[in-house]
């Protein structure tokens, strides 16, 4: 029999934000809280009820719970199921919203309450998984807002009228202007007086990317040009914004799969 666990992910940079890992089989009543809530089993199958509804709750569906809505998930014959649920205020989501939908005064519920996509539930599997990992703050943070922003404009009909294409271009112009720096969203977001979560859709939108992750790549493309020339690779580090060698060479071996030392070594000029 597989030990009982309960982990619950939080972060002080992420006040909005709760997430639980648990195949406790304690059975619950039906409740309601203010968050707006999504939940996948990952193994095992539940009764779901929302409001009047019930569903056969299983792997491969996400339960979505708008704030306020009288729900249970309860396992069926009292066998424990491994289990994901996140819980994200509703100001958080509402700013997200915000980003995608013009002249909305506040949050939108989701209009259904059980989804069966395999695509949606991987994506949403990987990033509880991601959010209980020890990478970076600022990739957890991208991941999240990346799902919700997909998330929120698949749910919904979106009219949008902004020049996208103008705005994204000053954006990348001023990320090759200061990738040496340790650039932050919050930092862009001020630089053009945009919303922070409008920055990271156009960025999904338009290069199927995150803003740090493009912003990665860049420091590694330049990398690359300056252990071509045969700088070694403390200089490059630096001079690319890495904060320390460790971090380079686990980005700079993601992304080209060699190490620096490895690309150094074996780079051939024509």
């Amino acid at each position: 029999m597989n030990k009982i666990f309960t982990k619950i992910f939080t972060h002080e940079n992420m006040p909005y934000l709760e997430l639980r890992h648990s195949n406790n089989e304690k059975r619950y009543k039906d409740h309601l809280h203010e968050t707006f809530s999504i939940g996948i089993n990952i193994d095992g199958e539940s009764i779901y009820t929302n409001r009047n509804n019930k569903y056969d709750f299983k792997k491969g569906m996400l339960a979505v719970i708008n704030p306020n809505e009288i729900h249970s998930c309860n396992p069926i014959n009292k066998n424990p199921n491994q289990y994901y649920m996140l819980y994200l205020d509703k100001n958080w989501c509402f700013e997200i919203q915000k980003s995608i939908f013009k002249n909305i005064k506040e949050f939108i519920p989701y209009n259904k309450n059980l989804i069966e996509d395999n695509k949606t539930y991987e994506e949403f599997k990987t990033l509880c998984e991601n959010l209980f990992s020890n990478i970076p703050f600022e990739e957890k943070e991208n991941e999240l807002i990346c799902f919700f922003t997909t998330f929120f404009e698949d749910g919904f009909e979106d009219i949008k009228d902004e020049d996208d294409n103008k705005t994204i271009e000053k954006i990348l112009e001023y990320f090759k202007t200061h990738y040496k720096e340790n650039i932050s969203l919050t930092e862009v977001s001020k630089e053009f007086d945009l919303n922070l979560f409008y920055i990271i859709r156009l960025f999904k939108n338009q290069l199927k990317i995150t803003p740090h992750s493009y912003l990665v790549n860049l420091k590694i493309n330049q990398a690359k040009k300056l252990l071509q020339e045969g700088n070694s690779i403390v200089d490059v580090a630096l001079e690319c914004g890495f904060s320390d060698q460790s971090h380079f060479h686990r980005n700079f071996t993601k992304i080209v799969a060699l190490t620096p030392n490895n690309y150094r070594l074996n780079f051939v000029q024509d």
